[in-house]
């Protein structure tokens, strides 16, 4: 019978649930739309379904569940599996998410920050393969983000470690869904982008291809604008510049901190390719000391969108 894990990537705007191989290789992946901003208890619920619809397929297809992995966003604490902060969950606060889940499986379940499974992921099956040191960021509704030092994941004692979403970049910034001001998500996430095109639209000192969306009430979205960017719109470059030089920043930082070489960077917003990577690493090299700067690589994830649910699944197996 072959073994296989059950992920779940549970991001702000979606959510996937797969069944994945003992050798990262996903067999069955089921989507849903996340209500995010629903009560606890209608999210949970639309965990639970989704995560039958990849049991009941499992079974029929006489698979052996080993587990389930969990990747969740924000702050879930590693000891009592309670939920400490989900900035792009607003319900979801104090809700004890791990015991609720257990009432509704009998396999075991595992769980780390979702930014730590697309790590993991990359890690063990993709980009990261042969590099037991790396940093990534996963960039969509919010930013993500996870450490591996020396093959392991740093967690800290909640596991809490790994937030660089919430990097403060620039204490009198925007206000962060986190409470914090001028954190790196601010500047750098899928809805900073929309929410800085609207921005310098609104200011009218600006007419482009993105004022003509907004004026046909079409919604902006963060791959709309880097198609735009693509196409020689001059608002579009800019704002990806500004952003891929905010991500720099961060990446030089880190290199500083923790002598990291390889950076993978994953999500949405990393499609945007070029417009976004050059400047980031332009950036990063401007910020990190030398001796260190010359040897940053700075790459997108190789598993693309199903880094998380990959890595969630692996968790089944690498604990047992």
């Amino acid at each position: 019978m072959k073994r296989i894990g059950i992920g779940l990537d549970l991001g702000g705007t979606t959510m996937v649930a797969a069944a994945v191989s003992e050798d990262g290789k996903v067999l069955k992946k089921e989507v849903r739309e996340t209500p995010s901003r629903e009560e606890s208890e209608v999210i949970l619920s639309s965990i639970v379904d989704l995560l039958k619809l990849v049991e009941n397929w499992s079974l029929s297809e006489n698979l052996e569940i080993v587990g389930i992995g969990l990747g969740l966003p924000g702050l879930v604490n590693f000891t009592t599996g309670v939920v400490e902060l989900m900035p792009n969950f607003p319900k979801m606060r104090g809700f004890p998410i791990i015991d609720e889940l257990k009432k509704y499986f009998d396999y075991k379940l595992f769980y780390e920050n979702d930014a730590s499974t697309a790590l993991l992921g990359e890690y063990r099956f993709g980009a990261g393969k042969g590099a037991d040191d790396l940093i990534c960021f996963t960039i969509g509704t919010g930013i993500g983000g996870a450490v591996l030092i020396d093959g392991k994941l740093l967690r800290g004692p909640e596991g809490f470690a790994g937030e660089l979403g919430h990097i403060t970049l620039d204490p009198d910034g925007p206000l962060c869904r986190c409470g914090n001001r001028g954190c790196l998500e601010v500047f750098a996430s899928a809805s900073a982008i929309v929410r800085r095109a609207k921005e310098i639209i609104s200011e009218g000192k600006i007419k482009t291809s993105l004022s003509d969306y907004l004026e046909r009430e079409e919604e902006l979205t963060a791959s709309l604008i880097a198609r735009e960017a693509d196409k020689g719109d001059f608002l579009a470059q800019k704002i990806y510049e500004e952003v891929g030089r905010w991500l720099g920043i961060a990446i030089g930082s880190l290199a500083n901190v923790f002598n990291t070489h390889l950076f993978l960077i994953g999500g949405g917003v990393a499609n945007a390719g070029d417009i976004l990577f050059k400047p980031m690493k332009d950036e990063a090299f401007k910020r990190a000391l030398p001796g260190i700067r010359d040897k940053i690589e700075i790459k997108k994830f190789k598993l693309g969108e199903d880094a998380g649910v990959i890595g969630a699944s692996s968790l089944v197996f690498y604990n047992n």
